[in-house]
């Protein structure tokens, strides 16, 4: 965990910022995935030189959704790593986003595309899944299903009309980890949680569910949704549940009294191994 909003007791030199950044390794490190950037390439470099992380080996890059607290490393990141990168994004990422708190302010990306290209990155904006490598792809536009989970309090421009965002751009990293089941990296989860490993499951082919961590976008959600949000996932069974983020800390909680040890929250610093 590069960035999140807390950091881990054990490693106080590090920087918490709003916003996630998830390095995730595969195959004895051969590969390096970097999903988001955090808010600021400052907190995401000075995690990563602490952490012994070398981010100029970074393989490639996947933006979970627009917003600033998910995207604003981008550019210092490409810049760091001195070479094309591929970066996987949904066509709307770069969007306009905005949200009414208490009044309207623009929460998208800090930077327009013309910037990430000049900065080394070269966008892959797909709407459907992207195979990363032999057991490893990004979910795609996820299909939206579950009644109670809705994308709701965020706004855009779209064909010069002042309108909703349900957040099309939301999507997850998924691992497919042989004789053990899916591993699911959530951004913020904006389409869902349960949305979106259903969506994982279709994609791959695999029920199995071995892993889900990011954000569960769960921090405003009413006591309801987080009950059946909850009543679901151990229907599912995941394994490990790894929330962070946006989880909030009630759903956090709730989570940890329903999953006991399996539950693992995580903060700036943390490292999981599966």
């Amino acid at each position: 965990m590069l960035v999140e909003d807390t950091v881990s007791s054990s490693r106080l030199d590090l920087v918490a910022k709003h916003g996630l950044s998830i390095l995730a390794e595969a195959d004895g490190r051969r590969f390096s995935f970097l999903m988001d950037t955090g808010p600021s390439s400052d907190a995401l470099l000075h995690n990563a030189e602490a952490m012994g992380v070398d981010l100029s080996k970074t393989d490639l890059i996947l933006l979970s959704h627009g917003h600033y607290d998910h995207t604003g490393g981008l550019v210092g990141v490409l810049k760091h790593i001195g070479k094309k990168v591929l970066v996987v994004a949904h066509p709307k990422v770069f969007d306009v986003k905005l949200k009414i708190g208490p009044s309207l302010k623009y929460i998208g990306s800090p930077f327009k595309q013309s910037e990430v290209d000049a900065s080394g990155g070269v966008i892959l904006p797909a709407r459907n899944p992207v195979t990363i490598m032999k057991g490893v792809t990004t979910s795609g536009e996820i299909e939206r299903n579950i009644p109670y989970e809705k994308a709701k309090g965020f706004w855009t421009i779209d064909e010069e009309k002042f309108k909703e965002d349900i957040m099309p751009d939301d999507q997850a990293l998924i691992f497919n980890i042989k004789e053990k089941g899916l591993v699911i990296l959530c951004g913020c989860a904006h389409a869902g949680i349960i949305n979106t490993i259903r969506q994982a499951r279709k994609v791959t082919g695999t029920d199995k569910i071995y892993t889900v961590v990011g954000g569960f976008h769960l921090t405003k959600a009413s006591d309801e949704r987080i009950k059946l949000t909850i009543k679901e996932l151990l229907k599912l069974g995941p394994e490990v549940v790894g929330p962070c983020h946006c989880t909030g800390s009630k759903a956090v909680r709730q989570l940890t009294e329903a999953f006991g040890d399996r539950c693992k929250p995580l903060r700036t610093g943390d490292t999981i191994q599966l």
